[in-house]
């Protein structure tokens, strides 16, 4: 066999192992605690179900499947990302080795593999790593089903959109997609009457509907969620400056040079709609851009909305640089990315080797460190105060403290007395059942909101948590035991001790 005859496949495999453990190793060297997003997911994968109150529930199936193998660790919970990066590599291979050969196949799965975001995302448990696989395995099995209208392939269509949907609800714009390409391409208009491609539809939908049922059963949180989340949060009408930062974002996701390359190819129209691989690769890709960029004109929209744009789209740019001879460029954009993803990975190593002393405004991690400290605090306090239940009023402390103060933390509720739900916590933790019971309650507040103290028989502040992270920023949060709970509502005992004063 001659080396242009020979599959590139093991060499990718190659990197993508080398690329996975190198991305395990600079988490854990890194030593960085879970965000905020990361820990309520870890809680969600405790008690597994159908849908929680802001996503689906494939995110807490994933937590609960690696944890199970490897632990609790953050890496432990973290490690999804790491191992659903490389499958979807590897759906990316497959889809461009479809269309095109293996010389686009192999550079439009490392392109894949090291774009910014994908790098970032993959030391990061988020809804768009599962998203990735499912929407990149409906690519592939709609470009297979169109070829020979086989039932295997339709049935992947079905399965990849509905798992898709049951992992993030933006998967149906895949549907969005699809009708498009066909109503673009004459030649398959004819699929629109083809009873399969609705078969796989209605397929998706039988998967979603456990999510839909539990959304019923609990008065639809996840939609209102999504709803709050899409709406014109920054006031009504055009938001340009939204808008520009959104786009720009789009750069910090594929990087600069393959942004610029990108926003070319957009720019011509003629040339994609024309050809019928780029047209499908154009239709999978560009929607999810349009919708998300109008959701952030109308209001707002975050960087990484869109991210679905770059499943069939990085196949896209890297057929046509290829095809322009343009393979050098490619490379450099490959380089930089990498170049990128290091200076991330190693940004408190680097700026310590270089004498810099990071504060408030340069530490960009500063949000995800510290926490570890405050949940051991925490924890010490529930040992010193036995059958005191922790209580918060904020999610991301709820958050934190469920991982890092566990297992103290795991009854611990939300202070709720208007019964709102405005989290996962507020549906699923309730103090109605904790009449008389004594709380450690952690809050932000300088002083213990009256609304809290007149509900308790007895206040009484205890010592503050204070844990610096770096000059100018720091956790700081009030701790009081609160004991014998009266209750949300109803006459307060007439003998109540007054609150003593802060110290």
């Amino acid at each position: 066999m001659t080396a242009s005859a020979r599959s590139p496949l093991p060499v990718l495999l190659l990197i993508l192992l080398i690329g996975s453990v190198y991305r395990a190793l600079a988490l854990h060297w890194a030593g960085l605690n879970l965000y905020v997003d990361e820990a309520q997911y870890w809680t969600w994968s405790q008690s597994l179900a159908w849908g929680y109150y802001s996503k689906p529930p494939v995110i807490a199936a994933i937590i609960a499947f690696t944890t199970e193998l490897f632990g609790d660790g953050e890496l432990a919970i973290k490690s999804g990302a790491l191992l659903l990066y490389p499958l979807t590599t590897l759906l990316v291979y497959a889809l461009a080795l479809r269309l095109y050969d293996r010389r686009v196949a192999f550079w439009s799965a490392l392109t894949f593999f090291t774009l910014p975001g994908v790098a970032f995302s993959s030391v990061i448990i988020s809804t768009d790593v599962a998203l990735f696989t499912s929407w990149t395995a409906a690519c592939y099995g709609l470009l297979r089903a169109l070829e020979n209208n086989q039932w295997r392939w339709w049935l992947l269509v079905g399965l990849a959109g509905g798992i898709g949907l049951l992992t993030k609800y933006t998967m149906g714009i895949f549907a969005v997609s699809t009708l498009l390409y066909l109503g673009l391409t004459p030649s398959l208009r004819a699929q629109l009457r083809n009873p399969r491609l609705y078969l796989a539809a209605l397929l998706s939908a039988l998967v979603f509907a456990p999510n839909l049922w539990w959304n019923h059963l609990n008065g639809w949180p996840t939609f209102q969620h999504t709803a709050d989340i899409s709406n014109l949060e920054t006031g009504p009408g055009l938001h340009f400056d939204e808008l520009s930062e959104f786009l720009l974002g789009q750069a910090a996701i594929i990087g600069p040079v393959l942004f610029f390359a990108l926003i070319v190819l957009i720019a011509r129209p003629r040339q994609w709609l024309a050809e019928p691989r780029q047209r499908f690769l154009a239709c999978m890709a560009l929607p999810f851009l349009l919708i998300i960029s109008l959701q952030a004109l109308l209001g707002r929209a975050n960087a990484n909305w869109a991210a679905m744009t770059y499943a069939s789209g990085t196949v896209w740019l890297v057929a046509w640089l290829l095809q322009a001879e343009r393979r050098r460029l490619l490379i450099g954009a490959i380089a930089l990315n990498l170049a990128l993803a290091s200076l991330a990975y190693h940004y408190h190593a680097l700026t310590r080797l270089a004498g810099i002393e990071l504060t408030r405004k340069s530490d960009h991690y500063k949000r995800v460190q510290g926490w570890d400290r405050v949940g051991a605090e925490v924890r010490q306090r529930l040992i010193d105060n036995p059958g005191a239940i922790l209580l918060t009023d904020q999610r991301d402390l709820m958050s934190e403290l469920r991982y890092y103060a566990r297992p103290q933390s795991d009854n611990a509720v939300m202070w709720n007395p208007r019964h709102e739900v405005v989290s996962h916590y507020h549906l699923v933790t309730s103090m109605d059942d904790k009449i008389g019971a004594d709380f450690l309650y952690i809050t932000r507040d300088e002083r213990l909101p009256d609304e809290v103290a007149m509900r308790f028989f007895e206040t009484l502040p205890l010592e503050a948590i204070h844990v610096p992270v770096v000059p100018g920023w720091s956790l700081d949060f009030q701790v009081f035991l609160l004991r014998r709970f009266q209750g949300y509502e109803g006459p307060l005992p007439l003998d109540r001790p007054p609150a003593p004063p802060l110290n």
